[in-house]
């Protein structure tokens, strides 16, 4: 009979989608805030716009290692 793997936890997949959930928001929320930052600093509206998308990049970068590291892939 085949030992069950430690790492086919599900609370430890409850953590990693927790994780997920919360880098995305911070990462969009620090974007948004930089781009309004950039806004103010050096007018215009699409410095807010490009915050966002960093913001957005950021997070799926940092997502993308995060599930590399959690997956082994």
């Amino acid at each position: 009979m085949k030992r069950p793997d430690p790492n086919d936890n599900p609370w430890r997949a409850v953590a990693l989608t927790s994780a997920i959930g919360i880098d995305l928001v911070v990462c969009l929320v620090a974007g948004y805030f930089f781009g309004e930052w950039l806004s103010q600093t050096l007018g215009g509206q699409l410095w807010l716009l490009g915050g966002f998308l960093l913001g957005l990049v950021t997070g799926i970068i940092s997502i993308y290692f995060m599930i590399k590291q959690y997956g082994g892939l």
